[in-house]
C-alpha cells in the first residue's frame, strides 16, 4: 500500500523536477486541520514513517491563525523525521482536512506553502516542492492570481 501511495504522489511531480524524480525523493504527504499536524512520511522503498504535533495555531474561523506556532508545529514535525541520504531533497503534499466555510482562499494556500518552506529550512530538510490540496483534491495553480 504504501508504495503505491509513493508512487502516486511521485506521479504528480511537476516536470520541472523530472531529475529529481528520477533520484525517488522522500515524499511527506501531510494532514492539516484544527490545531493538529499529522506527517507521514513515504520512502522509496515502500516503508513510512508516521508522527503527529499538536498545537495552538488554529481559531474557529482559520485553520491557520498564527503562522509563527504553525510553522515551528511543521518543524517540530520535521525534526521527528531521520534526515535524508546525503541532505537529498524531499517533496512535500499537504492536506487540509478541516471543512471550511469557503473552502480554501489563494492566501491560505500561500500561508501553508511558505510555512512549510521556513519549517523545512529550519529543520534542515530541504524540499523542494510542496502540493496543497484541500479535502483530498489538488488547489489549482490559477488560483494564485
Amino acid at each position: 500500500m504504501s508504495l503505491s501511495i509513493y508512487q502516486r504522489h511521485l506521479e504528480d511531480i511537476p516536470t520541472q523536477y523530472m531529475f529529481l524524480k528520477l533520484l525517488r525523493p522522500p515524499i511527506y504527504v501531510i494532514e492539516l486541520s484544527n490545531n493538529q499536524v499529522i506527517a507521514v512520511c513515504y520512502y522509496k522503498n515502500g516503508s513510512s514513517k508516521r508522527h503527529q504535533v499538536n498545537a495552538d495555531f488554529s481559531n474557529r474561523r482559520m485553520v491557520i491563525a498564527d503562522f509563527n506556532k504553525f510553522s515551528q508545529a511543521l518543524t517540530d514535525l520535521l525534526l521527528k523525521f531521520p534526515r535524508h541520504f546525503l541532505w537529498m531533497s524531499a517533496i512535500a503534499a499537504t492536506d487540509v482536512t478541516e471543512t471550511l466555510a469557503d473552502g480554501l482562499t489563494s492566501i491560505e494556500v500561500k500561508v501553508i506553502t511558505e510555512a512549510f518552506f521556513v519549517a523545512s529550512a529550519k529543520a534542515k530538510r530541504k524540499t523542494v516542492h510542496t502540493a496543497v490540496s484541500y479535502q483530498g483534491k489538488i488547489v489549482p495553480l490559477e488560483k494564485f492570481g
